[in-house]
């Protein structure tokens, strides 16, 4: 099961919810990665409002699931 936050998962469900069944978090972080691409940035290439909520959903996914060092 791929850990996250509720408010990342009500805009998975939104906006992407073909990876809510995913099982692995690149599942979810490619496609995520291609929307922020797609519809994150304003003409000057810097975060619109979307795009800075999209990345906080990419850092949750990210965060909350690697892998960490013993």
């Amino acid at each position: 099961m791929i850990k996250m936050t509720e408010k990342t998962r009500a805009f998975l469900k939104r906006y992407l919810p073909e990876t809510l069944n995913a099982v692995h978090p690149n599942d979810i972080l490619d496609p995520l990665y291609d929307l922020i691409d797609y519809q994150g940035f304003d003409d000057n290439y810097d975060y619109n409002d979307f795009g800075v909520e999209a990345q906080e959903v990419y850092d949750d996914i990210y965060y909350s699931n690697r892998k960490k060092k013993e």
